[in-house]
């Protein structure tokens, strides 16, 4: 069965209006693509909404050098910091090694960013660090499970835009009484937030608007009630 093969970029809009670089005779069930990533000097949230090969490790996004010999591309995120988040806590860091232990990450780069997680990454440099994602797009229905508390997040698939007016992303099915979003600003680095407007569920839609992110670009997601949890469910195909 022929498929597309897409060339995504981190300026690209949302999925649903985006042009897409198609090439045919690709003999595959799956939808491959790239995306470019820049982290500014300072701390950015980071997501990965690619299934990449071998797998979403740091090792495999954020290659760094292996320990043990200088790589020829060099020590691309010497000093760089990365944490992760889940149940409402930090639960990992990682620290990418410098010249002289020959790049590598200090823990081994084992942590994950796979679709619909984030990770904080700081870039110590005054200078842009920069990274090219490169697996297969996800597909069908697929649903992010966030627990009440603190949800380090970011879409499933790559789309950029207004999360809550966008069909793919339709971040406003999940909405629930005094939830909210807090995003982070790289420039000025320090978060704002945005909430549902008054009636919540009832009433979706998020203020102020719009909620914007770029394809890359993960915030924490607040859900409010104590008790289970909301699903915040994106439904994409690549048609044959």
């Amino acid at each position: 069965m022929r498929t597309k093969t897409l060339a995504l970029s981190a300026v690209l809009g949302a999925l649903g209006t985006a042009s897409m670089v198609a090439q045919t005779n690709v003999y595959s069930l799956n939808a491959v693509g790239y995306i470019n990533v820049t982290m500014p000097p300072g701390y950015s949230i980071v997501t990965c909404p690619l299934i990449c090969s071998p797998d979403n490790s740091l090792n495999t996004l954020f290659p760094n050098g292996n320990g043990t010999s200088t790589p020829p591309s060099g020590i691309p995120y010497a000093g760089a910091t990365v944490l992760s988040f889940s149940g409402g806590a930090f639960t990992g860091t990682d620290s990418g090694n410098g010249v002289y232990a020959y790049g590598g990450w200090a823990n081994g780069g084992t942590l994950a960013v796979n679709p619909g997680s984030a990770i904080f990454f700081q870039n110590p440099d005054s200078t842009n660090m920069t990274a090219t994602f490169v697996g297969q797009v996800p597909t069908g229905t697929l649903t992010n499970t966030l627990v009440a508390g603190y949800n380090l997040v970011g879409s499933m698939v790559p789309v950029s835009g207004d999360l809550s007016t966008n069909s793919i992303a339709n971040l406003n099915v999940t909405p629930g009484f005094f939830d909210y979003i807090l995003f982070f600003d790289t420039v000025a680095q320090q978060f704002a937030s945005s909430v549902p407007t008054e009636g919540g569920m009832y009433s979706p839609g998020w203020a102020p608007h719009p909620v914007t992110t770029s394809v890359t670009e993960g915030f924490f997601y607040y859900n409010a009630q104590g008790t289970g949890h909301e699903n915040w469910v994106e439904t994409f195909s690549i048609n044959p």
